[in-house]
C-alpha cells in the first residue's frame, strides 16, 4: 500500500496537493508520540470549527491517547474506542457532515496504533471541509495550512 496516497476509502478529496506534500515533509520526521500530540490539536481544532460537541466516545478517545502518551495504556484502549464506538457513531449518522466529522475523528484516535492515521486523519479533515464549505479552496488552504503550523509546533 502507498501510505501516501491513501485516498480510496476517503473518497474524493478537494484539496491543494502542493500543502498536503508541505505537510508530509514534516510529517515523516515526527515519531509516534508527537502524531499523537498532533491528532489530539488537530481533534480540538475540528471540534471548535465545527461546533460539533465532542460525543462521550470522543472524549474517551482524547483521554485514552492522552494516558497513552503518559504510558499509562497500550494503543489498544484507543484503537478500540475508534473502531467500534466512533465508526459505530457514524455508521448512525445521517447528517453528512457529522458522519465526517466522526470518521476523522475515529482515525485521529487510532494514531497510538499506527502512526499512519495522523497522515490519514489530515485528508478526512478535508474531507470534512470539503462538506462544510463546498467549493471552496480558501478554506481548503487555511485547513492545511493550519495543519502544517499544528504539526511543526509538536
Amino acid at each position: 500500500m502507498n501510505t501516501y496516497a491513501y485516498q480510496r476509502p476517503v473518497g474524493k478529496i478537494e484539496d491543494i496537493s502542493e500543502l498536503r506534500n508541505e505537510f508530509i515533509v514534516t510529517y515523516d520526521t515526527k515519531n509516534k508520540a508527537e502524531a499523537v500530540r498532533f491528532g489530539l490539536l488537530l481533534g480540538r481544532h475540528l471540534i471548535d470549527i465545527t461546533g460539533i460537541e465532542p460525543c462521550e466516545e470522543i472524549l474517551k478517545a482524547f483521554d485514552a491517547m492522552q494516558r497513552w502518551l503518559n504510558g499509562k495504556t497500550n494503543y489498544h484502549e484507543a484503537r478500540n474506542i475508534a473502531f467500534c464506538d466512533l465508526y459505530k457513531c457514524a455508521r448512525e449518522e445521517n447528517d453528512p457532515i457529522k458522519l465526517k466529522f466522526y470518521k476523522t475523528m475515529a482515525q485521529i484516535a487510532c494514531i497510538p496504533h499506527v502512526k499512519y492515521h495522523a497522515l490519514w486523519a489530515t485528508d478526512f479533515a478535508i474531507t470534512l471541509i470539503n462538506k462544510l464549505y463546498p467549493d471552496n479552496m480558501d478554506e481548503v488552504k487555511k485547513e492545511r495550512e493550519l495543519q502544517i503550523k499544528l504539526i511543526k509546533n509538536v
